[in-house]
């Protein structure tokens, strides 16, 4: 984004590079049965030299990328290797500017640590660090730089320890399905461990379960197994995607009917569940109550830069602000979060240090809703891709309840396509590179469909009835339709019902109905 506004001082730094050699870590003796643990796992930093020197470089296995600090005396890195693993050793590959008094320390939390190794002798080149203990975040605190007028960098940042069976699954999701409007009923979906579905806020009761697998996941068949604690059951195999556990968009009768259920979800290499499995089963337990259930109280982080920030003319208030004032309006308890700053993207505003307390992991959030730079996922998918799974990913997961969701603000396309041909391409790009990040990120997380409720006001009025005279920020009415979007997601209710607020009434019932129809309801 353009603008100048901020709310938070940003921080800046560059780094030389310095050397064109890359070496490669030795390993130990004794090394053979170990695995890299580290290999390809969200890596988090202090801060980047620059946004194409991310964390992510140096747990990549390339010895051709690497990680760069900004400039400073000081700077850590760490990496989260997804649960709890015996750790053996730590190689590190050097780059010139190398530490050369660091820690390397271990944690099965994130919060507390303990040294596993000290020095302040470091050699640079390639480094082989006998470590020992249990740990899924391992993190390098960087003391002293053996180059002072430059900060630290590294090509590999290698943990090793003994391999272990895969538990993960190759599901990424399995969404709660309006089979009416062929919609994912957002908010319910995805379906997260302990979740319940509120009949009494839906309008039909047309539903089903579908699967998503991961991404870069094929599978011959997709099979289901949905049990009831009162002795009902349904079982299926779906062998061409999209994966229904009823077949596709046909109502399931035991999701109309309250019980507490539990699902199993296996995929397979071969049609009809033979061959091998494809990962671990994904198995939840959930809730179907026809009984209203009381929504506790809400906190929810929003993170972003202008597109919602921006305040509407009528109240002052910006996105966040009015998803909190249609909760009051409604009686419900919304706590809210700001980490916005006007033209940053969510790397810059990582990079600069904002978002750190946020997402500390002191306070816990029922969502976090990340908005980045209106173009980047649509221009550069890997710039995007890198901020969610290599430096936001540890935090988000630290920072969410155990039932807590990813909320991806799916921005707008601008008044102006370019690079792209056409309006429609530059859509196009933005549904297809925002579904790719979704299902590349392992944390629960669902799209804010915002692209699409642009798209069909956009089509019956024209850019100017969301979009002001810059082309690329949003209206007072903008701002209340992405507002009741949210709304609805966050409260797993149709926004039809929200307040109108400022919005004529006319308008607010348009704008509602786009929302509504666009999260499944």
């Amino acid at each position: 984004m353009t603008l100048s506004a901020s709310r938070v001082a940003t921080a800046a730094g560059l780094l030389v590079v310095l050397a064109t050699w890359v070496a490669v870590a030795v390993p130990s003796a004794g090394a053979a049965t170990d695995t890299v643990l580290s290999l390809n796992k969200p890596a988090t930093a202090s801060s980047n030299e620059s946004a194409g020197l991310p964390p992510g470089n140096a747990v990549d296995g390339n010895t051709g990328t690497r990680w760069a600090s900004a400039f400073g005396a000081t700077a850590w890195f760490q990496v989260d290797l997804g649960s709890d693993r015996t750790v053996n050793r730590v190689a590190i590959t050097w780059e010139n500017a190398y530490a050369k008094a660091f820690t390397v320390s271990l944690s099965t939390n994130g919060t507390t640590w303990t040294t596993a190794y000290q020095t302040t002798t470091g050699t640079g080149g390639q480094q082989s660090l006998a470590v020992a203990g249990t740990a899924r975040y391992v993190k390098l605190d960087l003391t002293t730089r053996a180059l002072p007028a430059y900060g630290y960098s590294m090509w590999e940042f290698q943990v090793y320890g003994p391999a272990a069976p895969s538990t993960a699954t190759a599901v990424n999701n399995v969404a709660v399905v309006n089979d009416a409007t062929h919609r994912p009923i957002l908010g319910l979906s995805p379906l997260v461990e302990g979740d319940v579905i509120d009949l009494t806020r839906l309008a039909n009761r047309n539903l089903s379960l579908q699967a998503t697998l991961a991404a870069g996941t094929s599978a011959g068949s997709v099979a289901f197994t949905l049990t009831g604690a009162k002795g009902t059951s349904y079982a299926r195999t779906e062998n061409t995607a999209p994966y229904f556990l009823c077949n596709d968009y046909v109502d399931c009768p035991l999701l109309a009917a309250a019980d507490t259920y539990t699902l199993t979800v296996q995929p397979y290499a071969a049609a009809n569940a033979a061959g091998s499995t494809i990962g671990a089963p994904l198995t939840l337990h959930f809730t179907v109550s026809a009984t209203a259930v009381t929504q506790p109280a809400l906190s929810v982080l929003f993170v972003g830069n202008s597109l919602i920030g921006t305040p509407t003319t009528a109240t002052g208030e910006d996105t966040p602000a009015v998803v909190r004032h249609l909760a009051t309006s409604a009686g419900r308890a919304l706590t809210v979060t700001e980490v916005i700053h006007f033209g940053n993207t969510l790397q810059q505003t990582w990079n600069g240090g904002e978002v750190a307390t946020a997402l500390s992991g002191t306070t816990k959030y029922d969502y976090i809703v990340l908005q980045e730079y209106s173009t980047l996922v649509a221009t550069s998918p890997s710039a995007a891709r890198s901020a969610l799974l290599d430096t936001y990913a540890p935090a988000l997961n630290r920072s969410l309840k155990p039932s807590g969701k990813v909320v991806l603000f799916k921005n707008w396309a601008l008044v102006d396509p370019s690079p792209f041909p056409s309006r429609a391409a530059n859509v196009t790009a933005i549904d297809t590179n925002y579904a790719a990040l979704s299902t590349s990120f392992a944390t629960p997380n669902l799209l804010a469909p915002i692209s699409e409720t642009f798209e069909t006001e956009i089509a019956a009025h024209g850019t100017s009835y969301l979009i002001v005279a810059d082309g690329k920020h949003p209206n007072d009415a903008a701002i209340y339709m992405d507002a009741v979007t949210l709304y609805g997601i966050l409260f797993r209710s149709t926004p039809r019902a929200a307040a109108n607020l400022f919005a004529a009434a006319t308008t607010a019932t348009e704008l509602k109905n786009t929302a509504a129809a666009a999260i499944g309801y």
